[in-house]
């Protein structure tokens, strides 16, 4: 496209698409890992909890640095930004109370579910 219209920057704006990728990257893993769970209620249990944390903030952390570092090699990237590193660890904290409250919702379900007599919908 020739005129594609005036371009229109955000300063930090990537620091919000980095936020958002690692959010939902972040919450589709916690919510994976959940799954090995007997239940939703179970995965909710603290100690079991805290360790799904700890692996999803960790996990960002990690895929978030080796991210940064691979943009070094990138023509035309800019890599080792602290801030974008720092904006991948936002997101995978922001995917802990967001996972969690999925899960609320699916143990919610679920003992709806078991309350209801059989042959209802």
């Amino acid at each position: 496209m020739s005129n594609v219209g005036p371009r229109i920057d955000v300063i930090g704006i990537d620091k919000v698409y980095h936020a958002g990728y690692f959010g939902l990257g972040g919450t589709a893993l916690l919510l994976a890992l959940a799954l090995r769970a007997k239940s939703a209620r179970a995965a909710l249990e603290a100690p079991v909890w805290r360790r799904l944390t700890l692996t999803v903030i960790l996990t960002g952390a990690a895929v978030g640095w080796l991210d940064e570092w691979h943009q070094t090699f990138t023509p035309g990237r800019s890599g080792l930004d602290v801030y974008d590193w720092l904006a991948d660890i936002a997101g995978s904290l922001a995917a802990v109370p967001l996972a969690r409250l999925v899960l609320h919702g699916f143990a919610a379900r679920a003992e709806r579910a078991c309350r209801a007599p059989q042959g209802t919908p």
